[in-house]
């Protein structure tokens, strides 16, 4: 690879996938920068933390000054939809300019929208709460015509494809990235009593209701632990994933997300309600228990039933994590698509 086609990264850090991608992209031999405004609550860490005076004209020069810094130091451009470094995507108009390359990736709830969700039984868009759209920056008024904006202003458009709904232009159907190596194995003994966790970035969002209901009649019937796991660090959190040997992560969404990832990196099955579209394309190679708020029940009652399956889960857990999700793996996959587009 040439190092000299360094990549930039910004500039909010979703699902940890800048901090996986900039390990990738160098791991391949290619300098990748992650820029953002903050620092990240879960402790992602930040090459470059972008600072500008309250001044107003001080801040004006600032801005000009790292634009033109930036357009002689990177070839791509890599953002996702938290905002781009001017106004209107004006910053992408002039690293096109300049013949630079851009990609926006989508993560999800940036990008779902309610009207194209509402044919599937269980989503997320369904229940999601004025309180949660106003920490996600969920204006819905204003949700399609940002994404319009958004989608033609990029060259390249990455989208995971339950959201995918929203877009009109082509578009890459992505995974999440991940550090998949950071994470050792730790496989369990099924045949003792089991412990499950589930974790929830927001337990409305992620239908935690529906997995305490079928939790509260199966320990009718059972003798096994659960923990719900929330406001704890990530090293907390990784820990209690270690520890556990299944782990329930959500039952509207759709799809999996990074706490199914990280968990079948440490080899632990996980139990999560996928889309019925969706699950076609993967059920065969993937190894997740496909669940929902109808079926929880009885998906749990059959592994309780029969907890010596989770043996082979485990390592296949590990193994499609690998396979699907490896950071490196990814980054050169992003790293072609640029290559070849023109």
């Amino acid at each position: 690879m040439n190092k000299k086609r360094k990549i930039f990264l910004g500039l909010d850090d979703t699902a940890g996938i800048f901090t996986s991608l900039k390990k990738g992209f160098n791991e391949l031999g290619i300098e990748a920068d992650f820029y953002s405004y903050s620092r990240h609550a879960f402790g992602y860490k930040t090459d470059k933390i972008i600072k500008y005076s309250t001044n107003s004209l001080v801040r004006k020069f600032q801005k000009v000054f790292l634009i033109t810094k930036l357009i002689f130091k990177y070839k791509y451009f890599i953002f996702n939809s938290s905002g781009t470094l001017l106004p209107n995507c004006k910053d992408i108009k002039l690293f096109k300019m300049f013949g630079k390359k851009t990609m926006i990736i989508f993560t999800g709830c940036d990008i779902r929208l309610p009207e194209k969700v509402a044919g599937f039984k269980w989503n997320s868009c369904a229940v999601c709460t004025d309180e949660y759209k106003k920490f996600v920056g969920c204006v819905l008024s204003e949700k399609p015509g940002k994404i319009d904006k958004l989608e033609n202003s990029f060259d390249i458009r990455v989208s995971p494809e339950e959201a995918s709904g929203s877009l009109n232009k082509k578009f890459y159907s992505t995974l999440f990235p991940s550090n998949i190596n950071k994470f050792s194995t730790n496989y369990s003994n099924p045949n003792k009593k089991l412990k499950i966790v589930h974790s929830p970035s927001n337990s409305t969002y992620k239908g935690t209701k529906y997995i305490d209901k079928a939790i509260n009649k199966l320990k009718n019937e059972f003798d096994f632990e659960y923990r719900v796991i929330s406001n704890v660090t990530i090293e907390e959190l990784y820990k209690e994933i270690e520890s556990c040997d299944l782990v329930i992560d959500q039952m509207l969404v759709g799809f999996y997300g990074l706490v199914s990832i990280e968990s079948m990196a440490m080899g632990k099955p996980v139990v999560c309600y996928i889309r019925g579209d969706l699950w076609e394309k993967i059920k065969d190679d993937c190894p997740i228990y496909n669940a929902n708020p109808d079926n929880l029940y009885e998906v749990l009652k059959s592994i309780l039933q029969n907890p010596w399956q989770l043996f082979e889960t485990q390592k296949r857990s590990r193994a499609y994590a690998e396979k699907y999700h490896d950071a490196r793996k990814i980054a050169q996959e992003y790293y072609e698509i640029f290559e070849k587009t023109n």
